[in-house]
């Protein structure tokens, strides 16, 4: 767990829920989610279907408490693991007490941004419709019609269709405008509960997922085109001071050819992959980070449900 480091509270809330933020890859879920919370609990990167697992990020305030959802990204399926991602964020968003439908305001709608909207249509849950990067463009209008569209196909399939009720929200996660007024949005959905978590906790992510997700990042920004999902981290052990903190790691591989891609001339590729993991690590943590890496080839690893729940994509 990582300590939130804004002061605890021991006082039960007096509202207590979860909200799901959900949406196509790379919209900027794992960006909103940070934040919202002022800290760094899900791992941001350029590229595609960062976030491969639910992470919980866990809002605190004097009688409040909003439990955070980010899921995978939903993108095109081309490959096993990407429909066993698609199918955990779909079935995230049942029974959640918001969810957040992250849209990219920058661009116009897509296929994925449809289907989600189709999804939700159905759902009981209030949607907040978000129009996040609103710093990079603003393309509001296209959204609505999209989901007014959704709507009336909707209503054509099923006279006695309800539509459910829908807020619209433009932020920048990248600036923080318009945050405040989601977040005062969300205060007001919140039911009456005790708190989830204890109130001194900024997410349950376990410690060792987290840092497997920093190292795969750092994978992916280099490799990403030469290694297209073929690459997963597992965290064997560490071993931790009050110096520092040792992770001993080993990178799964699908095919042979690609244990020397991930190594590099001279062992370059790896030995950067390395220095950038623990520098990141040590900026999130605030102190020193040791890694110790190991490939290993594990032919169709995203098909072996022992290893998806070792990497913590299933059963999480």
């Amino acid at each position: 767990m990582i300590p939130t480091s804004a002061s605890s509270s021991t006082s039960p809330a007096s509202h207590a829920g979860v909200a799901a933020i959900v949406g196509r890859a790379n919209v900027g879920k794992s960006s909103l989610l940070n934040a919202l919370l002022g800290e760094t609990v899900s791992v941001v990167s350029p590229v595609a279907q960062t976030t491969r697992r639910p992470v919980r990020g866990i809002f605190n305030e004097p009688g409040l408490q909003i439990v955070f959802l980010d899921t995978p990204g939903i993108r095109r399926a081309t490959h096993a693991l990407g429909s066993l991602l698609n199918r955990t964020a779909r079935g995230l968003v049942t029974g959640t007490d918001a969810v957040l439908l992250l849209l990219d305001a920058s661009t116009p709608p897509q296929d994925e941004d449809r289907g989600w909207m189709q999804k939700l249509a159905r759902e009981t849950s209030p949607i907040l419709a978000v129009l996040n990067k609103t710093d990079l463009g603003l393309r509001r209008a296209a959204y609505e019609a999209a989901w007014a569209e959704t709507l009336a196909a909707c209503c054509a399939e099923e006279p006695a269709f309800q539509p459910p009720p829908v807020a619209w929200f433009e932020v920048s996660a990248t600036t923080g405008a318009g945050l405040p007024a989601l977040l005062a949005d969300l205060r007001t959905r919140m039911p009456a509960a005790v708190p989830l978590f204890p109130t001194d906790v900024l997410t349950d992510d376990p410690g060792p997922f987290f840092i497997a997700d920093v190292i795969r990042v750092n994978v992916n920004v280099r490799l990403k085109a030469e290694l297209p999902h073929a690459v997963a981290v597992a965290v064997d052990r560490l071993e931790e001071t009050d110096a520092e903190t040792k992770v001993f790691a080993t990178i799964y591989v699908e095919k042979p050819s690609q244990r020397p891609i991930l190594i590099g001339n001279h062992a370059r590729m790896i030995r950067d992959i390395r220095r950038a993991a623990e520098k990141d690590l040590a900026e999130i943590y605030g102190k020193p980070y040791k890694l110790e890496l190991w490939i290993k080839v594990e032919p169709n690893w995203s098909r072996n449900y022992w290893l998806l729940k070792k990497f913590g994509y299933v059963g999480a």
